[in-house]
């Protein structure tokens, strides 16, 4: 790499810190236009115990079908994957029970849509009912009608799709059916013209059939945006949860840790940062420069991920993944900055050489390192509590970055330094190992007192 190559990078480099940084907090409004920008790591979703929330209990109905307790474990867990999957992955849903009678609390902290996810909560009864005519909107379940199929009884699982319907791409919703729910959805689109799907008593919608639907899986399209659609399928999934819940009130919850607890969580992750950074610089002088840029650099995309990826509420045990993922960036360029110290030491190599060499000989230990943690952060994202979920989400965003910063930017900084200097063991904190014992020798010569004998 030639002198102004490197100047170029470096340069670009130093603009994109200065700039990442600048738009991680500054906000102002855009020319031309009603919007504001706000820095990104200001609009990060505060989980639960940072900036509290919203609370609502949904009593359980004892419908008399027996196996009470083991159905309203089924809707907890239905509840706590449903909230996860529209992106409240923090949200607690747990069981409670008093003198005999359930009830689910449902806690999630106060984000965007948060409250009018717990207003969908509740009654959720899904009614399927064959016509020869099309439903009216705004219609109600008539006392005569013959319900052919119940969602509780029914229905698996509902989710939302995209379709071409030759006018561009439109939502639809797949809905899934069990054996019986099969069997039954069979019987009705062979019979009808139209099925009217109520809920709570109320038309939801009515489907016009094409034709019978025998595989237990039926896509009811139309022109919805994703919103509509998925609140559709929404209403569908809350059916299925096997147990009837009651209105519930939504209450504000409190932060667990007190309004202070972010400002302190930051101070305590810029002085941690900061005495990497010391340490960085002192131990490993202009290799510690190349490490520091890009454990900067690392800690500012990762800040950015935690800010546009929909299912990140960071919360304290999220703050602790940021600070061990960028911990571990700097552990990790550690790795590879005293293999060169080794390999300039032990051998007659050039400063180039050496980290070239340095490089190639820490990249398994890293990699190693790296798979480590992420197998654990998988594994706590997956079986783990929505209380863990923070730390699993950065910890696994922080680790595939670190890798990538240590392993790929860190060399390239470097080697962006050795056209301008590529000599200087002290610049680059450098030294042969030859050099080291002939100044521990001098120094015994200069304490040594000589007593008797003869110099020639």
């Amino acid at each position: 790499m030639n002198l102004k190559k490197s100047i170029v990078i470096l340069t670009v480099i130093a603009v994109f810190i200065i700039l990442m940084s600048v738009f991680a907090l500054v906000s102002f409004p855009v020319a031309g236009t009603v919007y504001d920008y706000h820095g990104y790591a200001t609009t990060i979703d505060l989980g639960l115990d940072l900036s509290g929330g919203i609370s609502a209990v949904f009593g359980v109905q004892d419908d008399g079908l027996g196996n009470l307790e083991s159905r309203v474990d089924g809707a907890v867990s239905t509840l706590q994957s449903m909230l996860a999957s529209e992106g409240f992955a923090e949200a607690t849903v747990a069981k409670t029970s008093s003198d005999g009678s359930y009830a689910i609390r449902v806690e999630t902290a106060d984000v965007s849509g948060a409250e009018d996810m717990l207003d969908l909560l509740g009654p959720a009864r899904l009614q399927f009912v064959g016509s020869s005519s099309q439903g009216t909107s705004g219609s109600t379940l008539p006392s005569d009608a013959k319900v052919a199929l119940e969602g509780s009884q029914h229905l698996a699982d509902a989710y939302v799709t995209m379709q071409n319907t030759g006018n561009g791409n439109s939502y639809a919703i797949v809905l899934q059916f069990n054996e019986a729910g099969t069997q039954a959805f069979s019987d009705l689109t062979g019979d009808s013209s139209y099925v009217n799907i109520y809920f709570n008593g109320s038309l939801l919608t009515s489907v016009k059939i094409s034709s019978q639907i025998t595989n237990g899986v039926a896509v009811i399209s139309g022109s919805w945006d994703y919103n509509t659609a998925n609140d559709y399928a929404m209403r569908f999934r809350l059916s299925t949860l096997g147990v009837t819940l009651d209105d519930g009130e939504v209450v504000s919850v409190s932060p667990t840790f007190g309004d202070g607890a972010v400002l302190a969580a930051i101070i305590a992750v810029a002085v941690c940062v900061g005495v990497a950074f010391i340490v960085l610089a002192v131990m490993y002088r202009g290799l510690g420069l190349a490490a520091i840029i890009s454990v900067a650099v690392d800690a500012l995309v990762l800040i950015w991920f935690c800010a546009v990826l929909p299912w990140v509420q960071l919360t304290i045990a999220g703050i602790a993944g940021l600070v061990l993922s960028v911990f571990f960036a700097a552990d990790a360029n550690i790795v590879i900055l005293e293999r060169i110290r080794g390999e300039y030491r032990n051998s007659l190599k050039p400063i180039p050489s050496a980290v070239k060499a340095g490089f190639k000989r820490s990249l398994g230990a890293v990699i190693d390192s790296c798979v480590a943690v992420l197998v654990f952060a998988i594994m706590l994202w997956a079986i783990g509590s929505a209380a863990s979920v923070g730390l699993a989400v950065t910890l696994l965003v922080g680790i595939i970055l670190a890798a990538v910063s240590s392993l790929l930017l860190t060399r390239v900084i470097i080697n962006c330094f050795l056209p301008v200097n590529s000599t200087s063991e002290k610049f680059y904190g450098l030294k042969r190992a030859e050099e080291e014992e002939h100044e521990q020798e001098s120094d015994f010569l200069k304490n040594d007192v000589v007593t008797g004998g003869e110099v020639k």
